[in-house]
């Protein structure tokens, strides 16, 4: 297979990088550490040691938070709605010192109905490369997930739920972690979890606390904790998604595989229709939006 571009997919914690052909088939992936803050203030060191020694003459795509002002180069986010065309006109660019011409993808901006400002990174590109319909609802779940809304086959706007942060905050620097064990997942006490935050998401700032009193009075053991908490929050997040956001349309998730099952079982106990995207989503968002650039040959 002929290698026609080198996508990356850089992100803040993660470096992943594709030898890939024009229609986005992967001919070889690499990924490391070194995400922007690991590689900050050495980023062209940090492409180099990945991926120097793949052929030079090909375009390279970067989409993710390297794109942003704690990356290489700012990509000015592109506001919505917007689909390939917009992007691949909004495409900044850099020359490194070995000659290499780099193009990041802007990222994109819209606002809520009380004019906030929402931003994301990288999904789009995610959301580009997964598209089979012109319109639907798309879930990538994480450290904050994002849903987003297809129209057209354009993105027509996104909210950010900053669920697996609020997770890790709660369990490490609350009082709710403090009779917490770790001892793997809990079925049981994740379903009561997502249960209770669908049913009040408005609610949210009141129902975390039964996490320490259930566990006070013994209804739930040290060890279902963790997946109760875990359960609330998500149900919460999709309860507000699906309200507010995107309905109980079908709903597409873009994770890795356990993230992805999570949600999705999730969403079947909020009685959301939900089913998992392809894997290589990213690469493949990378060489639509390579292609719609007229990058490749």
């Amino acid at each position: 297979m002929k290698a026609d571009f080198i996508g990356l997919d850089w992100g803040t914690t993660t470096f992943r990088a594709y030898l890939a052909a024009k229609d986005g088939s992967v001919i070889e992936t690499r990924q490391s550490a070194d995400g922007i803050l690991a590689a900050a203030g050495r980023f062209e060191q940090a492409f180099d040691e990945q991926v120097g020694d793949w052929p030079s003459e090909v375009p390279v795509v970067a989409s993710g938070m390297i794109g942003s002002r704690q990356g290489w180069i700012e990509a000015p986010y592109c506001p919505c709605p917007a689909g390939l065309s917009e992007i691949a006109g909004a495409l900044a660019s850099l020359t490194t010192k070995s000659g290499r011409r780099i193009v990041f993808v802007p990222g994109l901006s819209c606002s809520d109905a009380n004019g906030v400002p929402d931003v994301i990174r990288g999904e789009e590109t995610q959301v580009l490369g997964a598209l089979a319909n012109a319109n639907g609802a798309y879930l990538l779940p994480g450290t904050h997930s994002k849903w987003l809304a297809v129209n057209g086959g354009r993105i027509d706007r996104f909210a950010t739920y900053m669920t697996g942060e609020v997770y890790a905050a709660l369990k490490a620097h609350t009082i709710l972690g403090r009779l917490m064990r770790e001892e793997g997942d809990d079925a049981e006490a994740f379903n009561a979890g997502v249960l209770r935050g669908a049913a009040a998401p408005e609610l949210l700032l009141h129902t975390i606390f039964g996490t320490r009193t259930l566990g006070l009075f013994g209804t739930l053991a040290p060890e279902a904790l963790p997946s109760y908490l875990s359960g609330l929050l998500i149900g919460s997040e999709i309860a507000a998604a699906t309200r507010d956001f995107a309905s109980k349309e079908r709903v597409t998730i873009l994770a890795s595989a356990s993230l992805a099952e999570r949600y999705a079982k999730a969403c079947a106990i909020c009685g959301v229709t939900a089913s998992v995207g392809p894997e290589n989503a990213a690469v493949t968002g990378l060489a639509r939006i390579a292609r719609a650039a007229e990058l490749l040959n």
